[in-house]
């Protein structure tokens, strides 16, 4: 397990931390891949977000775009790009990374073998 000082996350060094993925998708029968560049939202931006999604608003698209940036860390997609160039399956398996659906799993899973 890492250990970090308070220090460091007081300086910022959690926010913007840039991480590649590959996410992988079906799209007519076949499976593909793609290389993306996933910037670490600050609390303030994913809580809301997190609690307008748990409302029922549909936040994915606005979340995609604000944590998929290029190597220079700029975007890569607006809010409407994100609407209007993705395809279902692949907003889906980068929104499950962006949000960090493994990490909500792992959690859960350890949760339950620690009641076992």
């Amino acid at each position: 397990m890492a250990k970090l000082k308070l220090s460091d996350i007081k300086s910022g060094s959690l926010v913007s931390e840039v991480r590649e993925e590959t996410i992988k998708f079906w799209h007519n029968g076949e499976e593909f891949e793609v290389d993306v560049l996933i910037k670490q939202l600050p609390f303030g931006v994913t809580d809301d977000l997190l609690r307008r999604m748990n409302k029922g608003d549909d936040v994915a698209a606005e979340w995609i775009s604000k944590a998929l940036v290029d190597e220079k860390g700029k975007l890569e997609f607006t809010q409407q790009q994100v609407k209007d160039k993705l395809v279902q399956p692949l907003a889906n398996a980068i929104f499950d990374k962006v949000w960090g659906l493994e990490n909500v799993k792992k959690t859960i899973e350890e949760a339950k073998s620690k009641k076992e």
